[in-house]
Parts: structure tokens; C-alpha cells; sequence
């Protein structure tokens, strides 16, 4: 598998529309499913399928007269890439800062970080002199 890089918004929106119905999907599906939001151009669809390609995230295969595709990068794999970039990029690799940013600003209340307190409890029992970070 290729590194992974960012994706530009729309090729995003279109992974996720794969990464819902999951592998084997054909671009009628993949259009229908994107259609909910925002009516699609095909053969813009088919230009943001065949970038994804080229970057590795997906592969295809012909059926008939339809094309199908299988997922190389699953959703999880890439929202952990993309979550360690920000936290690194935006917030110096501190999850504090990251939290307390969320916080000050109002985009999490009192109750997430009770919430979040918990997880960290439940994750990291046991493991007073650990010094690993844990996935959450």
C-alpha cells in the first residue's frame, strides 16, 4: 500500500459514501448514495473514483457493463492518519490542548468531558507506568 495523504475534500465526501455501503459498490451506487446531499456530475464522480485509485485508497474491477470498486484504506485506518496529522499540525501533538481548545471554545460541554474522563479511566486501568499512548 501506498503512504497515506490527505484528501481533498470531495474525494473525502466520495470515500465516505463508499466506506457506508462498503467493498464491491459500483459508481451508480456510489452516485446514488452522494445524490442525498448534492446532485452529482457522473463523469466528475468518475475523475474523483479515479484519483482515488492512483492514490491507493481503492481498486476496480469491470462487471458487465458496470464498474465496481473495493477499498484498499478503510474509513478507520484514515481517520487515524488524519486525526495524529491535525493533533500534530494544530495542536503540538497535545491532547490536552486539543481538549481544552474544544472546551474554551463551547464545541464540548462539562458532560463530554465527564464522558472522556471515563474512557480514559476505563483505557487506562492497570496501567499506571505505561507510557504508551493508547488508540481511542
Amino acid at each position: 500500500m501506498q503512504k497515506l495523504t490527505r484528501l481533498p475534500d470531495t474525494e473525502l465526501e466520495v470515500m465516505k459514501a463508499i466506506w457506508q455501503k462498503g467493498t464491491g459498490i459500483c459508481t451508480s451506487e456510489i452516485k446514488q448514495i452522494l445524490d442525498k446531499q448534492r446532485i452529482w456530475n457522473i463523469s466528475a464522480l468518475q475523475t474523483l473514483l479515479n484519483r482515488l485509485i492512483k492514490r491507493g485508497f481503492l481498486t476496480t474491477y469491470k462487471n458487465g457493463k458496470n464498474k465496481y470498486y473495493n477499498i484498499v484504506v478503510d474509513e478507520k485506518t484514515y481517520l487515524a492518519f488524519e486525526n495524529k496529522c491535525f493533533l500534530k499540525k494544530v495542536n503540538e501533538n497535545s491532547v490536552t490542548k486539543l481538549v481544552a481548545s474544544l472546551y474554551q471554545s463551547n464545541s464540548i460541554t462539562k458532560n463530554d468531558l465527564k464522558e472522556l474522563a471515563e474512557f480514559i479511566e476505563k483505557n487506562t486501568e492497570g496501567d499506571e507506568h505505561d507510557n504508551t499512548s493508547k488508540s481511542i
